[in-house]
Parts: C-alpha cells; sequence; structure tokens
C-alpha cells in the first residue's frame, strides 16, 4: 500500500528530506513499523517529534491503510 509522509520545519531541514514523499509498505503495517522503516531511510527522527495521521495528532499504534498520510512535526518550544 501507499502512504504519503510529509514533515515540517526544523525536522525537515535537519533531515533534508524532499516531502511530501510515497512510501511503499505491506498491507496491516502500522504506524510504528512505518516510522522504524523511516529511519532506516532518511536516519533517526530524533526526540519530541509529534506524529499525526490524517491530519489527527495520534500517540498509539494504529494500523495503517492505503493514502494515509504521516505527518511528523518538530518539537516545539517557547513560553
Amino acid at each position: 500500500m501507499r502512504l504519503k509522509v510529509a514533515m515540517f520545519g526544523a525536522l525537515r531541514e535537519r533531515l533534508g528530506v524532499n516531502v511530501p514523499a510515497d512510501m511503499e509498505m505491506d498491507t496491516g503495517t502500522t504506524l510504528q513499523e512505518a516510522l522504524r522503516k523511516l529511519e532506516r531511510e532518511i536516519g533517526p527522527l530524533g526526540a519530541g517529534v509529534a506524529v499525526a495521521v490524517n491530519g489527527s495528532l495520534t500517540r498509539g499504534n494504529p494500523a495503517l491503510s492505503e493514502g494515509d498520510e504521516i505527518f511528523l512535526l518538530p518539537p516545539v518550544s517557547g513560553g
């Protein structure tokens, strides 16, 4: 199945990735499996990265479906 991956801000700049990008995964892949594959291909994402699937922040490990969009958001700081 094909997934879309997008990164934003400093995370995108640090990893030097041209996104959005398509990623091929097996049917039934979970979010954590997709993130591990992504890290093998581009390097560690680092601590504090927020992950959203189809626009909703997630902390779990949902199963992904054809056409899902994974958004990787850099850590936010400030006060």
